[in-house]
């Protein structure tokens, strides 16, 4: 995992009204983003929580997050490296160059692996008729991601949080275009049970329940706790 490419982004709250000080994008593999992630300051020191939403029972779950602990805990440690950089720059002074999509564009969509879950509504009231979880290459999972009837036919969108001025933004996303249009072809494929859907159904249930179980073990732990890994790179 000492070879992974994860490019960071980190943006500090000066005056936080709360225990997080800091949200956080990342990208992995120049495969999928993850936005929303957040720096708290708990009484054990620094830690990363990965976005959540919240069930009708008010419990929180991920909605992004890395398959495996030792991803995570690469993730944890850059996100927490580069919130250490950056906070000590003045305001006016931080920043981010555009990323390069040059290494993302040259990735060939078809290739990519994406293993695929999807939960049928079984009387939907409204155009949302699925829900379904996706993990890409064994490295990211993401949920929350939901199959919509349109007046133009069925499409997919990913996991959304709403900003203060009632914007909405997906959480988590493919790179590139074309990764996208493989994204939601893998979920639509499932979801109307082709042939080709069949071949895309793997154990991601059992995967997601292992890095979960891994990561619940990890996530909590204090900056001191966190081992030094790789540097910081940029997400758009």
């Amino acid at each position: 995992m000492t070879d992974m490419k994860l490019d960071v982004r980190v943006y500090p709250i000066d005056e936080p009204k709360g225990s997080t000080v800091a949200f956080a994008s990342v990208g992995v593999e120049d495969l999928v983003a993850i936005r929303g992630i957040r720096v708290v300051d708990s009484e054990k020191g620094l830690f990363v929580a990965m976005p959540q939403s919240k069930d009708k029972d008010s419990n929180y779950h991920d909605i992004a997050f890395p398959v495996t602990a030792d991803l995570r805990k690469a993730i944890n440690s850059s996100v927490l490296d580069e919130f250490e950089r950056v906070s000590v720059i003045s305001p006016d002074e931080r920043g981010y160059d555009t990323p390069d999509k040059s290494a993302a564009n040259s990735i060939n969509a078809g290739d990519v692996k994406f293993d695929v879950r999807v939960f049928m509504i079984d009387e939907p009231q409204g155009s949302t008729k699925a829900f379904a979880s996706v993990g890409v290459e064994d490295l990211v999972a993401i949920r929350g991601i939901r199959v919509v009837d349109g007046e133009k036919g069925l499409f997919v969108t990913m996991p959304q949080s709403k900003d203060k001025d009632g914007g909405y933004h997906d959480v988590a996303f493919p790179l590139t275009g074309d990764l996208r249009r493989e994204f939601c072809k893998a979920v639509l494929d499932v979801y109307e049970g082709s042939d080709r859907a069949v071949d895309r159904k793997h154990s991601l249930g059992d995967k997601l329940a292992e890095g979960a179980e891994k990561a619940a073990a990890y996530v909590a732990q204090p900056r001191a706790a966190v081992a030094k890994s790789h540097g910081a790179g940029v997400l758009e």
